[in-house]
């Protein structure tokens, strides 16, 4: 992608959340124009209207600042679904993040998957693991698992990889095509791969 210069101006008096949100946005729209490798801290200050000081005092380093802008364009995370049915609760998880791809999140993944992808920074995959994928994750986990309990999936159906396998089929339509897959899909998703890895059993209790 072509480099593009940050907009001229001079720093403006901003503090608190209006200073935050102008440095997120300004690092988001980095990540769109040059791309991990090539942002700085420099050009996020130049971008946001604001010292580099002002930056260095929160965040060390641009791998800290970029997860954290990375983690504040996606939607909060919300309470854990507990209907009483795994099904259920997996339709919702993927129905949210579904519409987390459809909205802000849509445009801070793509730029980050490809640096994520190249792996050119270690920590940065690191960072974003641990502070925005894995507490997502976590949820889907957790509806396995209390389905599990619940003796609606096989027991030894409750573990990571099973977790992981919606949600990166939802990103993998992202990459592949730009944009989210359709929202019927998110059922397909639950329906016809995640139950029957599980060995769901419909009627359970």
């Amino acid at each position: 992608m072509a480099d593009v210069d940050p907009p001229p101006g001079r720093a403006t008096r901003r503090r608190g959340h209006e200073l935050e949100q102008a440095i997120y946005g300004a690092v988001l729209d980095e990540l769109l124009s040059v791309g991990y490798a090539q942002l700085t801290i420099d050009r996020v200050a130049q971008r946001a209207r604001t010292g580099r000081a002002t930056l260095y005092r929160r965040w060390p380093s641009k791998r800290e600042l970029v997860a954290d802008a990375v983690a504040d364009a996606l939607p909060p995370l919300e309470e854990r679904p507990d209907t009483g049915d795994v099904r259920e609760d997996l339709l919702v998880c993927f129905t949210r993040m579904h519409g987390l791809i459809e909205g802000v999140g849509r445009l801070a993944m793509q730029a980050v998957a490809a640096e994520l992808h190249s792996r050119t920074d270690d920590t940065l995959v690191d960072l974003v693991r641990e502070q925005v994928l894995g507490p997502r994750l976590q949820i889907v986990l957790d509806v396995l698992l209390r389905g599990a309990a619940r003796g609606q999936i096989r027991a030894e159906a409750a573990v990571p990889i099973l977790a992981r396998t919606g949600p990166a089929l939802l990103f993998q339509h992202l990459l592949m095509f730009g944009k989210p897959p359709p929202a019927a899909q998110v059922e397909d998703i639950v329906d016809r791969v995640v139950l029957p890895a599980a060995g769901f059993v419909p009627g359970s209790p």
